[in-house]
């Protein structure tokens, strides 16, 4: 009968989605920092999913410096996709937050956590294209467009809504 124990019934059974951070990373040119993954073959953003109590902001960081040794504080919130079930995954919201613009010399610095990480590269937006899956590249192009001071901040797969 009290708050607390029906909050905590409630959330025993209500749905739960995964969340994602990530980074958009660029260059002075404009390119975007993308990882290529040991465990698939289209190359991402940054980061990773967000542990539970843990905030995406918090997340992406940490994600950051286990997978490439950098120390990055997120900065504003560019984007949410909301990315649909897919090959064996649940649906997910993914963040993805302003990772600054930075030398191109920061690939130098990093130190990738091999089992996860085979390479990264700045990459121009006809490479993102060519590397990442399609709704990855519909993402950056977006996150992209927010950062330069566009309005569009929720996607759906990439993919404007409405």
């Amino acid at each position: 009968h009290e708050p607390e124990g029906f909050r905590a019934l409630l959330n025993s059974f209500l749905p739960r989605k995964r969340a994602i951070g990530q980074f958009l990373i660029r260059d002075p040119e404009d390119r975007v920092l993308l990882c290529q993954l040991t465990y698939k073959t289209d190359w991402d953003l940054p980061g990773g999913v967000v542990e539970v109590g843990e905030s995406p902001a918090v997340g992406v960081s940490r994600e950051v410096e286990e997978e490439l040794a950098l120390d990055l504080t997120a900065g504003p919130l560019l984007l949410t996709d909301w990315l649909p079930a897919w090959s064996g995954w649940d649906d997910a919201v993914c963040l993805v937050f302003d990772g600054g613009v930075h030398d191109p010399s920061l690939v130098d610095a990093i130190v990738r956590e091999t089992r996860e990480i085979r390479s990264v590269a700045f990459c121009t937006l006809d490479e993102v294209r060519e590397r990442c899956a399609d709704f990855t590249a519909r993402r950056v192009e977006a996150a992209l467009a927010s950062a330069r001071g566009g309005s569009l901040t929720y996607t759906e797969s990439g993919r404007p809504v409405g």
